[in-house]
């Protein structure tokens, strides 16, 4: 054991990362999944995920699966850990993986203050009401502090954007995109998503859409 922890210090995140997954896809073969004995492990695993910037989501669920049908493992600080996975799932959106590991909850966790939080936050994403949400995270420091987090809610915006909307009027789209650092960082993301800025406006259509439009003038 002494060995393993002295390689595993030494390796870098991403070799970890798959070492633990490979271990995490045994544990979870068969009856094993259900194994309370490896609780331990998925939760060492999901810190090292949030730390790191990683997903696995079928370990993270089998954590919400162990305290459903092992109520005795819950603790105190269950709750803490159940937060940690509902938003790494929540930055998967436009998967549904949030709506799988919200199933699993039981009632007690659903009334938390914070997981009706998390679940606020996660209605304003999926209804798309941006600038709102955008308001929301900034008074809960789990959703600041969690790593990709802000990239992943910004990242799904775009997508929303990009199916809802041909042009957007610049102002508009900067209060959907939330908080950025400069003009420079907003326009990395309009160029990250291959839009293009025209006057005050941004066309953030395909770009067959956009030749379209012009041979129409």
């Amino acid at each position: 054991n002494n060995l393993i922890e002295v390689i595993t210090m030494v390796m870098d995140p991403v070799s970890q990362f798959e070492q633990m997954k490979e271990e995490a896809f045994y544990s979870m073969e068969g009856l094993g999944r259900l194994n309370p004995e490896k609780l331990d492990f998925y939760i060492e695993y999901l810190k090292f995920q949030v730390e790191h910037g990683f997903y696995d989501g079928s370990a993270n669920l089998n954590i919400l699966k162990l305290y459903q049908f092992s109520p005795d493992l819950v603790t105190r600080s269950s709750v803490d850990i159940v937060h940690l996975v509902l938003i790494k799932a929540l930055m998967r959106l436009p998967e549904s993986d949030y709506v799988f590991c919200r199933a699993q909850l039981s009632q007690d966790m659903i009334d938390d203050q914070l997981t009706k939080k998390i679940d606020e936050v996660a209605t304003l994403l999926e209804t798309c009401q941006f600038s709102v949400f955008w308001n929301v995270i900034q008074e809960e420091k789990i959703f600041m502090d969690m790593t990709g987090f802000v990239e992943s809610a910004r990242k799904f915006i775009c997508h929303v954007i990009q199916l809802t909307y041909k042009n957007v009027e610049e102002d508009f789209l900067m209060q959907m995109l939330g908080p950025v650092a400069d003009k420079d960082e907003f326009m990395k993301i309009i160029a990250n998503n291959n839009w293009e800025l025209n006057g005050d406006s941004v066309f953030v259509g395909h770009k067959e859409e956009m030749v379209e439009q012009k041979e129409n003038y």
